[in-house]
């Protein structure tokens, strides 16, 4: 028999359950942020406390929170890692190569006047570096950048975090929504829905940010003198990152957008320059530019690898291409786990007022369907067939009333045979009744809505492993092609490969447990115990949902995590309070990367980049203000969707 989740296991009391429900995240965030203990061995040990509470304390099976857990763990390892993996691949590629100098060379060559360049190098190009590595990089690379042209190590430090927010939900290839969409429970579309929701989110942010960083660097008045280049760069990248996770997927907006706003920063240079390079005090001189001797067509040589990357991605997104990839798709069913866990099993006193409904509606549709129509004796015969099924249902319902919500043998097998009724009355209709016009559309909806009501939900225990399709693949391809680009010898590629592999093994270790935790709080009903006790915010949870993303990346340093660790959260609260999940969950991405800024992680990586090693509290003082307005905007963006704006919903 399934096993049935309960959300007040705790005596009886929610709000006991939900303390209960928090201690895994309690360890995970008391490891990284009080122990100071790497991510690796602070997930292992989150994950044992989760299993430890899921079998003590929710009753779950041990083989049930196992099995839960490796399917976690495998989804962590592939697709989300494997993106990762050769992501950092290609990107170890351009280093060896020598390409990414060369990039990193020309911008900073491009001006001397110290605010185009923190346009040019801690928006743009950190913002590339963001889409195509992640990983703290980009404010490594950028800031050391900053600081190597001439910027005072806390303003490039501090700019390089703050112009990172902008692109970090879509950052090394998209992999914080990829993660998001597998804890939520979604496939393809989802994830497609979860891209466009986040892409109509955070460009109201990123059109903002070039202008809120130079505002911070120098004042109202020097800001606006480069107005034309603060609008080109924040409209170009707004623009791009709307239009790629609206119509692309999640895997190439920070690509395109900020190559986008490059190429319009330059050819805006060509045109129009501020009437004096801005330098800052400390400065003697008119502002320097990095001098490089590298020629138009060897920039544009250095650049190919990553058009490589961005042709291969869309490629695998053509629909027909994807279609035919997907043929080699091997779905591997978690036996034990499959259908063995059950939710929203109602009590059989409960359950003979949704019989009555149910009823009520098949006779409501017989009522309205005319008899004499040959076409409509079908489903006539069907639903008189689910009438009497919900008949024979009731004496089982009448004789456990009163025994709580449990799952006996006959009562399962009733609710089986009217789901399948239920899922064949509304085959019939879709594919055949109201694609013919013979009933009206949303005809059988109410129906569909009491049975739905009636039913509990199985939870499916399915691993995709679709390795042609994925877009790691096409990542890795574009990986190949460019080693032949930069003339990076094939023993030095796979050198770079074992590198690659060795160096990301503990990492390797932090998204497999932290998945293989979201899945068994998932699984055991934690989450939802913990959803439960967020809907007493009740008409203000959209504007709080972006905090808890805030929160989760303040202490893991990775929007990753925090999508992993709050995206069932975000969607069981949801559910419960009748909002949209695609929005709530897009909202903790959103929030989520304006945490990055102050995270202990990126403080770390922003201060060693810039020489202020021991500086974190004087950085982490700089950003804080910055990181909680940032977040109250995207709260009041999210909640306007909510309630005012829900057309933006997909």
């Amino acid at each position: 028999m399934p096993w049935i989740q309960t959300y007040t296991p705790a005596g009886g009391s929610l709000g006991l359950s939900a303390l209960v429900a928090g201690v895994p995240l309690i360890v995970i965030f008391v490891c990284l942020a009080v122990l100071k203990m790497k991510a690796h061995n602070a997930g292992p040990l989150a994950v044992a406390s989760a299993i430890g509470i899921a079998i003590m304390v929710w009753g779950m099976p041990a083989k049930l929170a196992g099995l839960a857990f490796m399917q976690g763990a495998a989804f962590g390892l592939f697709p989300v890692f494997y993106i990762v993996i050769t992501t950092l691949f290609l990107y170890n590629i351009t280093v060896k190569g020598g390409q990414f100098e060369v990039i990193r060379a020309s911008l900073a060559g491009v001006t001397g006047d110290r605010r185009i360049q923190a346009l040019l190098i801690a928006f743009c190009f950190g913002a590339f570096i963001e889409g195509a590595a992640g990983f703290g990089t980009p404010v490594a690379i950028a800031g050391a950048t900053l600081v190597g042209l001439g910027f005072r190590p806390l303003y490039a430090a501090g700019v390089c975090l703050i112009a990172n927010t902008a692109p970090v939900a879509f950052g090394a290839i998209g992999i914080p929504v990829v993660a998001l969409a597998g804890v939520m429970g979604y496939g393809d579309d989802g994830l497609m829905k979860l891209s466009t929701m986040v892409g109509r989110q955070l460009p109201f942010i990123s059109v903002f940010i070039p202008f809120y960083v130079i505002l911070i660097m120098v004042g109202f008045k020097k800001t606006i003198e480069v107005l034309p280049a603060i609008i080109v760069c924040g409209v170009t990248f707004a623009v791009g990152q709307w239009a790629t996770a609206s119509y692309l997927g999640p895997y190439l907006p920070d690509i395109i957008s900020s190559l986008a706003a490059m190429a319009a920063l330059v050819v805006l240079l060509q045109v129009w320059q501020p009437k004096e390079h801005y330098v800052f005090d400390h400065e003697t001189h008119t502002g320097t530019r990095e001098q490089h001797h590298y020629t138009a067509g060897e920039v544009f040589k250095a650049w190919t690898p990553y058009l490589a990357l961005t042709v291969m991605v869309l490629l695998w997104g053509v629909p027909s291409i994807k279609t035919e990839l997907e043929k080699s798709k091997v779905v591997i069913t978690v036996a034990g786990l499959d259908n063995m866990i059950v939710k929203k099993v109602s009590k059989p006193e409960d359950g003979l007022k949704k019989i009555t409904a149910v009823s009520a509606e098949a006779d409501k549709l017989l009522v309205s369907l005319p008899a004499s129509e040959p076409k409509l004796a079908g489903i006539i015969t069907m639903l008189n067939e689910l009438k009497g099924l919900e008949e024979k249902f009731m004496p089982v319902e009448q004789g456990l009333t009163g025994k709580g919500a449990i799952l006996t043998e006959e009562r399962n097998s009733g609710f089986n045979a009217i789901a399948k009724k239920s899922a064949d009355i509304q085959k019939l209709v879709k594919d055949d009744l109201e694609k013919n016009k013979v009933t009206a559309k949303d005809q059988f909806k109410p129906l569909g809505k009491a049975t739905a009501d009636q039913l509990p939900i199985n939870l499916p225990a399915k691993y995709n492993f679709n390795f042609m399709s994925a877009a790691g693949t096409a990542i890795l391809i574009a990986a190949f092609f460019s080693a032949l680009l930069c003339g990076v010898g094939f023993g030095d590629v796979f050198k770079l490969a074992g590198k690659t592999l060795y160096n990301m093994r503990f990492p390797a270790v932090t998204v497999a447990s932290v998945l293989g935790l979201a899945y068994v709080m998932n699984t055991s009903g934690m989450t939802n115990c913990l959803g439960l006790v967020f809907t007493k915010t009740g008409h203000w949870f959209p504007f709080i949902s972006p905090f808890l993303g805030w929160l989760g990346v303040f202490l893991t340093g990775s929007d990753t995590s925090s999508n992993v660790l709050f995206g069932g959260l975000q969607k069981a609260t949801a559910e419960q309070l009748g909002l949209n999940p695609i929005l709530t969950g897009a909202a903790n991405t959103s929030g989520g990367v304006m945490g990055k800024m102050i995270s202990p992680q990126s403080l770390a990586v922003a201060t060693a980049a810039c020489g202020m090693v021991g500086e974190e509290g004087t950085l982490f003082r700089f950003t804080l203000k910055h990181s909680i307005f940032l977040t109250i905007i995207v709260g009041v963006i999210v909640y306007l969707q909510a309630y005012y704006l829900q057309w933006m919903i997909p």
